[in-house]
Parts: C-alpha cells; sequence; structure tokens
C-alpha cells in the first residue's frame, strides 16, 4: 500500500462497531458502551494515532455536552497550548473557532477537526500564546466564554482581528497556492493549501470555504518554519463537491490563492 493510499484509508470514517470494540480491548479501564457512538464517523486515524489516554479525555469531556451548546478545554502541551471544543457540527464552525483564538492573540500552528456519525464535533487546535494571555486563569476562562458565543454566532469576530491585524502591521492575505480533487473513495473533495503563514490565515481561509458552501469534513493544519500545509475535506449534502462546488470554492478565495492545475492522472470523478 503506498503513503497516499494509506492515509487516505485512515481519513475513511469508522463504521464497524468491531474496529471500535477492538480498541477498546486496549485500555487498562472500562468504558461505558456510549464510547462507540461517540467514535463511530470519526476518521480511522482517530483511533490508530490519538494517544489512548487524550481518546479517555475527549470522550469524557463530550459527556458533559448535554444540552450545552459547546464544550471545551484548554491545556498546556508540549510548549504550546492546546484547546479541544467539541459541539454540534453547524456552518462556519471551524472558522469561528479559529477566529476566536485569533481575536484573542492566538499563533494557531495545528489543527485537526472532524465529525462523528451523530453530527458531534471535535476540534483540537494548538497555538502560541506569545503575550502570555493565558498564564492568567480568569482571562483564559473569559475566552472559553468568548469561545462559547462565537460557536453560536452571538459574537462579533471582526473588530478583535482587525485590531490584532492593524496592531501587527501584518501583510494582506494573499499568494497562496490551492489543489483540489474529488475524491470518491473517501466520498470528498481533498484541498491542500500551501504557502506563506500569516495571522489569522486559518479563520479567513475556513470562512470562505464555509461562504461557498463547502463543509469541513476532516482538516488537518500543519504549520513549520513559517509555511502552511494545510488539508482539508470538503462535502456538499454528504458528497464530494463535484465541478459546480469546485469552481464556487474558487470564487470564493479570490485574490486569496492561485488554483493548481489537476495533474494527470487526477483522481477527479466526472461531474
Amino acid at each position: 500500500m503506498t503513503d497516499a493510499s494509506a492515509g487516505s484509508n485512515l481519513q475513511k470514517p469508522i463504521e464497524d462497531p468491531a474496529e471500535v470494540a477492538a480498541f477498546l480491548r486496549g485500555l487498562p479501564l472500562a468504558v461505558d458502551p456510549g464510547f462507540t457512538s461517540f467514535v463511530l464517523g470519526f476518521p480511522r486515524k482517530y483511533l490508530a494515532e490519538t494517544p489512548r489516554a487524550e481518546v479517555v479525555k475527549h470522550y469524557a469531556l463530550a459527556g458533559s455536552l448535554g444540552t450545552r451548546p459547546v464544550v471545551s478545554s484548554v491545556a498546556r502541551s508540549d510548549g504550546l497550548w492546546k484547546l479541544c471544543v467539541i459541539t454540534r457540527d453547524r456552518r462556519f464552525l471551524f472558522a469561528r473557532i479559529a477566529g476566536a483564538l485569533s481575536g484573542f492573540g492566538m499563533d494557531i500552528v495545528a489543527a485537526e477537526a472532524f465529525a462523528n456519525a451523530s453530527a458531534v464535533v471535535l476540534d483540537t487546535f494548538r497555538f502560541r500564546d506569545t503575550e502570555g494571555r493565558f498564564e492568567d486563569d480568569a482571562l483564559r476562562r473569559r475566552f472559553q466564554v468568548f469561545l462559547e458565543e462565537a460557536v453560536q454566532g452571538k459574537a462579533d469576530l471582526e473588530p478583535p482581528l482587525r485590531e490584532r491585524l492593524e496592531r501587527r502591521d501584518a501583510p494582506s492575505l494573499g499568494g497562496f497556492e490551492v489543489e483540489m480533487e474529488d475524491e470518491p473513495e473517501v466520498g470528498a473533495t481533498r484541498l491542500r493549501l500551501s504557502g506563506p503563514d500569516r495571522f489569522g490565515l486559518l479563520y479567513v481561509f475556513s470562512r470562505c470555504l464555509s461562504e461557498a458552501g463547502a463543509d469541513i469534513s476532516l482538516a488537518e493544519i500543519a504549520t513549520d518554519a513559517g509555511r502552511v500545509r494545510d488539508e482539508f475535506l470538503l462535502t456538499r449534502d454528504g458528497r464530494p463537491l463535484g465541478a459546480e462546488g469546485r469552481a464556487e470554492v474558487e470564487r470564493a478565495l479570490g485574490s486569496l490563492a492561485i488554483l493548481r492545475p489537476r495533474e494527470a492522472g487526477s483522481r477527479t470523478a466526472p461531474s
């Protein structure tokens, strides 16, 4: 199996409860039957690559969701801060979380996002707090309140982001390259973004995707040496975007990115 096909296989959703049962046999503690419902629909890489202790923590966090719109945890992790968010899927969700972090001055360096079969979303963001704001417990709690309002669309993200961008004298967003192709084997359109990192980029880019009517079913965000290498699996009505949907994404991105032509042998299905 090639690296590409192995990666695609890990991105396919967990659909067989037997896969979950095999994972549970490796845990040193008993987990209630609700765990299977929590995991079904997540990509296979979640159980394959996430530390077991972290999976258990995610499940415990999900158990506190109840009727609340969102639950979150913020903690230090390997020299960075890590935000875990569990909520029900909705439009602009990923963009709103990214915007809330950027509005508080955080530099996002990595993120993952996916939803289960019941449309419950687990989003994880790793970021730098260059200003040391989250050293203040009260400010961290204030951020989580703001995050809840942002997820529900009750908080206006633009003013704090605009203030941050002006303060940093950040260069304009642009000069990014995008590759996009339908992949029927994973039931989604794969979009790859590469280019120089910019403050607020993830918020702007993911907002464009949502404005184009694309649902983010999986996101893998990475920043290294000042460059981003982001990958999204996008759907519309549970299927790849097709030619029309891809064209809408391209229009929404506007001058933000240059769309690379698909190479020979593309896996894009006829539309």
